[in-house]
C-alpha cells in the first residue's frame, strides 16, 4: 500500500515533470489490479474515464457511478466489458441543486483507497489545472470484518446519503479503518428530501462546528469570546457572500454552532474587521497569464453581479498564490491557524468552496438550507511552519508536508484586482 498513513497530493499538470508530491488519475486508479470502483463528481467525461479502466482483467471490474443529475451520461458502448452501476442522488429542486461531491472509492484484492478530490472525472481537471487530492488506502479482507470507528460511520453515512447502494456501502466492513486518525469526514446534503437528518446529525458548516469541537472540545459560554483562528479559504466559484455569512462560518471554525447564545453576543459585539476569514481568489489578470490559455477560464467562476452587490465582503479578498507559476488553482481548501503564534491547527480538503450553497446558510428559527451536495475531509493537528524569510508557511501533517497547489501567505486584492468573472 503506498498511502498506508494518507497523504496529501497535487494533480500533475501537463508539461511540468512529475515529482512524488503529485499524482495522476492513473496512478491513482492502478487499473491493472483495480477490482470495484466508486466514484462521485460533478461533471464527466465519460470517454475519457473508461479509458482508464482495463476490462482485459480477472475478474472484470465494476463500476459504481454518482453523477450530477443535469449531466447526461450516454449507455455503456457495446465494445466495453466493465460493469457501470449508475446512481441518482436525490435531488428535491433539481434545477438549482447539484451534485458536486468528488470521492474515489478503489478496492483492490486486499486493500482499499480512499481519494477525497477537488477534480472532477474531467481530463483538464486532472492535466490542466491544478487540484489536490488526499488519499489513504486501508486494510481490507473480505473474510473479516472489522470494528466500525468514528470515520468508518462518517463515510458510510455519506455514501448512503448519495444513494449508493446497501450492498456496495456493506464492502466497507470489511475494511480496517483503524490508521483513519486525525481525519474527518464533512458532507452536505440538499434541503427537501427524505435522506437529510437520516444518517448524518449535522451537514455543512454545522458539521464542521461539531468536528472542530471534538478536536478542541467546547468552548464555555462567556460574554467576551475572543476569536483565534485565521481562516484561509480557497475556492474556484464565487457567488453572493456577506458578513452576516462569513460571521457564522468563523464561529462554526471555532467549534461554535451558531444558533447558541454566543451568536448573538459574537454579531452585536465583534466588528467586521475581527471576523478573520479570507477568500482566496483567481483574478482576472492571473487567470489571463495561465499558461495553458483560455481552456482554464471556464473553470474558475464568479458572478460580477454578486461581487458589486452592496454587501459583498470585498475587504476579505485574497489573491491564490499558485505553487506553480502561471497555473490555475481549481482545489477548494480551508486553512486555520489557530492560537496566539498561529502554528498549530487545521486543514480542509474537498468539494467544498466558499458558498452558501456548499456550507449552507442559517434561517433563524427554521432549518438550515443546503443546495448542494459536497464532501471533504478535515486533517487535525496539523503544524505550521515559517518558510525562510517569506511571510508563507508550510503546513504539516503527521510529518510530512503538505503538498498543496498554493501558497500559504495572505496576500490582499490591490485596488485595480478584480476577480475573474464568468456571468452577470
Amino acid at each position: 500500500m503506498l498511502y498506508s498513513d494518507g497523504a496529501v497530493r497535487t494533480t500533475s499538470l501537463r508539461g511540468v515533470p512529475n515529482s512524488s508530491e503529485s499524482v495522476t488519475f492513473a496512478d491513482l486508479l492502478d487499473a491493472d489490479h483495480l477490482r470495484h470502483a466508486v466514484l462521485t463528481t460533478f461533471v464527466i467525461d465519460e470517454p475519457w474515464l473508461l479509458s482508464h479502466f482495463n476490462t482485459t482483467t480477472t475478474p472484470t471490474p465494476t463500476l459504481t457511478l454518482a453523477a450530477n443529475a443535469s449531466i447526461h451520461l450516454s449507455d455503456l458502448t457495446s465494445d466495453s466489458h466493465l460493469a457501470i452501476r449508475r446512481v441518482r442522488p436525490e435531488l428535491p429542486k433539481p434545477s438549482v441543486q447539484i451534485v458536486h461531491s468528488k470521492l474515489l472509492l478503489l478496492f483492490f484484492a486486499d486493500f482499499m483507497r480512499f481519494a477525497v478530490c477537488t477534480g472532477n472525472l474531467i481530463e483538464d481537471d486532472w492535466t490542466i489545472m491544478h487540484n489536490s487530492v488526499y488519499v489513504q488506502d486501508f486494510p481490507m479482507d473480505s473474510s473479516t470484518v472489522f470494528p466500525a470507528n468514528e470515520f468508518s460511520l462518517s463515510l458510510a453515512y455519506a455514501l448512503l446519503d448519495l444513494s449508493i447502494p446497501f450492498d456496495v456501502v456493506a464492502w466497507l466492513n470489511h475494511v480496517d479503518f483503524a490508521k483513519a486518525t486525525s481525519i474527518h469526514i464533512v458532507t452536505s446534503v440538499p434541503t427537501g428530501g427524505v435522506r437529510q437528518n437520516t444518517f448524518m446529525g449535522e451537514y455543512g458548516m454545522l458539521r464542521l462546528a461539531k468536528v472542530i469541537e471534538q478536536i478542541y472540545g467546547s468552548r464555555p459560554i462567556v460574554d467576551n469570546f475572543e476569536p483565534d483562528t485565521r481562516l484561509y479559504c480557497v475556492g474556484s466559484s464565487l457567488g453572493r457572500l456577506d458578513y452576516r455569512w462569513l460571521r457564522e462560518l468563523y464561529l462554526c471554525a471555532h467549534g461554535i454552532a451558531p444558533h447558541t447564545m454566543r451568536k448573538y453576543v459574537f454579531d452585536y459585539n465583534t466588528p467586521n474587521d475581527m471576523v478573520d476569514v479570507g477568500i482566496a481568489f483567481h483574478t482576472q489578470a492571473q487567470v489571463e497569464a495561465c499558461q495553458y490559455g483560455d481552456q482554464c477560464a471556464q473553470y474558475i467562476m464568479a458572478k460580477q453581479s454578486a461581487y458589486e452587490a452592496r454587501d459583498f465582503p470585498r475587504g476579505a479578498m485574497l489573491r491564490i498564490e499558485p505553487s506553480q507559476n502561471n497555473a490555475l488553482v481549481h482545489a477548494k481548501a480551508m486553512v486555520a491557524r489557530v492560537g496566539v503564534e498561529q502554528d498549530e491547527g487545521w486543514v480542509y480538503i474537498g468539494s467544498h468552496n466558499c458558498t452558501m450553497a456548499a456550507w449552507g446558510t442559517l434561517r433563524g428559527e427554521e432549518p438550515p438550507y443546503f443546495n448542494n451536495y459536497e464532501l471533504g475531509i478535515i486533517l487535525s493537528r496539523v503544524r505550521f511552519e515559517k518558510l525562510g524569510e517569506s511571510m508563507a508557511v508550510s503546513a504539516v501533517w503527521k510529518d510530512q508536508q503538505l503538498s498543496l497547489p498554493f501558497r500559504i501567505v495572505w496576500d490582499p486584492y490591490s485596488r485595480n484586482d478584480t476577480p475573474h468573472f464568468t456571468s452577470q
